[in-house]
């Protein structure tokens, strides 16, 4: 049901692209670090573009595109070490997905992929419960701020147009 699910919403885009606007140009998804115990083929290996940190995953997205609600570019951390977050807010089923997932995830990270190539990195201390991720992001050639609000600004201009896409159908 979900790939037909993702076929429709594909569907749609293609239409609202023909008839409206361009199809979203930056799809996001959220990954999980892969267990030690994972074997070769539930791996697959991501690196960040710029720190050039390699991380293996599991193949499976934990969420797609059309679960994120908002991103936003925010200050975390201690306040002696605040740093610049690409704060990534996803739907209440992929929210779900997430709680259950970090439970058993401490000391893994999540990975934010954009468009197949890794840009953000979260580490998980604790069981996610509000579907608030905090990432931090890398891009060739900016700084982390600007990274985050690039990113930012492409991750909520295609959210807007997957949503009316999705409220078209």
């Amino acid at each position: 049901m979900k790939i037909f699910q993702r076929f429709c919403l594909c569907l749609s885009l293609v239409l609202l692209a023909g008839c409206q606007s361009a199809p979203p140009t930056h799809l996001a998804s959220v990954f999980i670090e892969a267990p030690e115990s994972a074997s070769l083929s539930m791996r697959k290996k991501v690196t960040l573009p710029v720190s050039g940190i390699t991380v293996t995953v599991l193949p499976k997205e934990l969420s797609l595109a059309e679960d994120l609600l908002n991103t936003e570019v925010v200050e975390t951390g201690e306040p002696d070490l605040r740093v610049t977050s690409l704060l990534v807010q996803l739907n209440r089923q992929a929210a779900r997905t997430i709680m259950d997932v970090t439970r058993q995830a401490r000391g893994k990270h999540l990975i934010l992929v954009v468009n197949e190539t890794a840009v953000g990195l979260m580490p998980v201390e604790e069981q996610i419960v509000d579907g608030n991720l905090f990432f931090n992001v890398e891009v060739k050639g900016k700084s982390n701020r600007a990274a985050a609000e690039e990113l930012s600004r492409q991750l909520n201009a295609s959210i807007l147009i997957i949503r009316k896409a999705k409220e078209s159908q």
